[in-house]
């Protein structure tokens, strides 16, 4: 406060900073969002059970990507919940149609298969896109050998699945990463890269 000429008080414009109140409302503005940031990053970056859970269910909702290891641990987990690997390993162009419908296929499939009891959780479209790309890449993709249009067709309205085959084999970046690799017992008869039919 300052004395004016006449002998009244006029108060600054600085002297609520002063005050004990006000300093307790800006070390809550300042102070909270720096915490919630370092506890966030502290969840996240030191390895704990709460911080796996977040990560996995970001990468279950597509919101962070698969590694092309993660992906191949969890191809293996979730189509073994129902049958067996070699049924996947031994699957060929003769066999039926590309992955990207054989995934789509295997989501229907476990609808109906939870109509009456939830036995299979249902797949989620980041996973199936991650478990198309590893199939493609340790069995094979002839998604090439197939017009697009009949590919779409089988495919209906699953608007994952057609992004994806509708994504540049090189775009892909799981199955990229497997390129030429091939996964123990699989029948890789025909085994093609190329850009499919638009």
């Amino acid at each position: 406060m300052r004395k004016l000429g006449s002998g009244a008080m006029q108060t600054s414009e600085y002297s609520n900073v002063l005050e004990p109140g006000a300093m307790k409302k800006r070390l809550w503005v300042v102070g909270f969002p720096v915490f919630l940031v370092v506890a966030i990053t502290a969840l996240l970056v030191i390895p704990n059970p709460a911080g796996s859970w977040i990560l996995d269910e970001a990468k279950r909702r597509g919101y962070l990507a698969y590694t092309p290891d993660e992906a191949t641990t969890l191809a293996y987990t979730r189509c073994t919940a129902c049958h067996q690997a070699e049924k996947i390993l031994q699957y060929c162009s003769r066999c039926g149609p590309p992955f990207a419908v054989v995934t789509h296929t295997m989501k229907k499939y476990v609808d109906m298969a939870n109509l009456n009891t939830k036995q299979v959780e249902q797949f989620t479209d980041a996973e199936l896109v991650a478990i198309t790309q590893v199939w493609n890449g340790l069995v094979g993709n002839w998604e090439g050998d197939w017009r697009l249009k009949d590919i779409k067709r089988l495919l209906g309205d699953d608007q994952a699945m057609i992004r994806l085959v509708e994504t540049a084999v090189e775009d892909r970046p799981i199955e990229m990463a497997l390129k030429g690799k091939s996964a123990p017992g699989s029948y890789k008869e025909i085994q093609s890269y190329g850009a499919t039919e638009k």
